[in-house]
């Protein structure tokens, strides 16, 4: 499959909640990282998903946030992956972060001033957060 999102994982179907037309749908990796999505019910139907169904997750560069702090807080995002900054490659404008995520990789596009501000650099840890209506869910046919 060739898409313009940079990140894709695969995963496993571990949980579907149906509610009001949307189905927030828990997908695991096989190293164990769970990243919740939300598509519409429709959709759920289209692909035919149930628990044990393989799929794969796709989100875009753009649409991470990195923080490499949230203590005290905690965000209403339904991903927040903890990893270490992979590596920074610098842009005219926007930086591309990669975050190791358990042996996974995330990239994020963030801006020149927000990576300086973060002080990123490979080794530091940080996380990934993103909101599940921001991640895309593919099957194979």
């Amino acid at each position: 499959m060739k898409s313009s999102a940079r990140n894709q994982l695969v995963g496993k179907v571990t949980a579907l909640e149906e509610e009001g037309g949307s189905c927030l749908v828990t997908v695991a990796t096989d190293s164990g990282i769970e990243i919740q999505a939300q598509i519409s019910s429709f959709s759920r139907r289209r692909l035919k998903l149930a628990t044990g169904s393989m799929v794969v997750v796709m989100v875009k560069a753009a649409s991470i946030v990195i923080t490499t702090d949230l203590a005290p807080m905690v965000l209403s995002a339904e991903n927040c992956l903890p990893g270490k900054v992979k590596r920074v490659e610098q842009g005219a404008v926007n930086n591309v972060v990669t975050l190791d995520i358990g042996g996974h990789h995330l990239c994020a596009t963030i801006t020149l001033y927000s990576s300086e501000t973060l002080a990123l650099e490979p080794g530091k840890p940080a996380v990934a957060v993103f909101n599940a209506n921001q991640v895309m869910l593919g099957v194979l046919v």
